[in-house]
């Protein structure tokens, strides 16, 4: 016998192999979805929506003085970064800083978002700002300009709460 033969011989098992092979990307395709993380799915438009009414109303209790309201859109270990550097981590360190912001001066605060975005349990918003602050002991008005960043994570109960919070640009004269 002779293997030189023109015909080959193929274990029985080939063709299932074949069909395998041929048949697995299709399910590939289809079970995707249900194993993907999600991360590259679009923020649903709720989400953000309720980030931007979130950043609405922090300018909003800034501008009337609310210091309570204001600080409970900051998670406890929050850090807000400063136009010089300055690092103010913590609850206590942030109401001290309103606390003395709004002891000091009025506020009319402009914020204008450029991006909003989520991905997953963090969300940023990035935009300008443009703030008109009166100095209350003397009313003189100082003006100012610059950007900020806003970066959330959604909480346990679901809500969101700013633990970084930066502001760019040159600090006003007597701030």
């Amino acid at each position: 016998m002779s293997f030189s033969s023109s015909r080959s011989i193929r274990p029985r098992w080939m063709p299932c192999l074949r069909r395998a092979i041929l048949t697995f990307p299709i399910f590939a395709v289809m079970l995707a979805p249900c194993f993907s993380s999600g991360a590259s799915a679009p923020p649903q438009t709720s989400t953000l929506e309720a980030l931007a009414k979130i950043r609405e109303a922090w300018a909003q209790d800034l501008r009337a003085k609310q210091l309570e309201p204001i600080l409970k859109f900051y998670a406890p270990d929050a850090v807000f970064l400063q136009p010089t550097g300055e690092r103010i981590a913590g609850s206590g360190a942030i109401r001290a800083l309103f606390q003395n912001i709004m002891a000091t001066f009025n506020s009319d605060l402009t914020l204008r978002s450029r991006t909003l975005d989520t991905s997953g349990d963090l969300a940023y918003d990035s935009g300008d700002f443009q703030e008109s602050l009166t100095t209350i002991a003397t009313g003189s008005k100082i003006n100012s300009q610059g950007s900020y960043l806003l970066i959330y994570r959604r909480q346990p109960d679901g809500s969101w709460r700013i633990v970084q919070h930066a502001w760019t640009g040159i600090p006003p004269v007597g701030t």
